[in-house]
């Protein structure tokens, strides 16, 4: 499903130690599989199993028209490790980037937040000056719960 050439734009909640120190799933998978209650992903969402070294789990939303039969061009994943969220994955390929200079998605939205702050609802892509831009924006503040 996801062959095709594509990016992967990683936004962390961690920091890049602790990015750093997340071992392979076959390595150590305790901490890959110790994960965040339902409600801290959007309710679509699941895990298709394993982990990534310096990464952790990726869940996908199951209502992507990539996994529902069409050619994957851009999707939103959510990334875990140990308990927390620990990252926002806009993933999308080459050719939809080349031919999508202005576009435009919300990001799907958990029920809950681990941690007061301020959360993305958007993600742009814009090119500026020559220069494509991959942006998380329309913050809003949430409260842990």
């Amino acid at each position: 499903i996801y062959g095709l050439p594509h990016f992967d734009f990683h936004f962390y909640t961690i920091t890049p130690e602790a990015v750093a120190a997340i071992p392979p799933y076959e390595v150590d998978s305790s901490k890959h599989k110790n994960w965040p209650a339902p409600d801290y992903f959007p309710a679509t969402y699941f895990n298709p199993g394993g982990g990534v070294p310096k990464m952790g789990v990726h869940w996908l939303d199951f209502t992507s028209p990539e996994l529902n039969g069409a050619t994957f061009t851009q999707t939103f994943i959510y990334g875990s490790y140990d308990g927390q969220v620990t990252f926002y994955e806009p993933m999308i390929t080459e050719a939809f980037i080349l031919a999508n200079p202005a576009f435009e998605r919300a990001i799907p939205q958990p029920a809950k937040v681990q941690k007061t702050g301020y959360y993305p609802t958007k993600m742009r892509i814009a090119k500026i000056s020559g220069i494509t831009n991959i942006i998380l924006e329309g913050f809003v503040l949430r409260q842990a719960s």
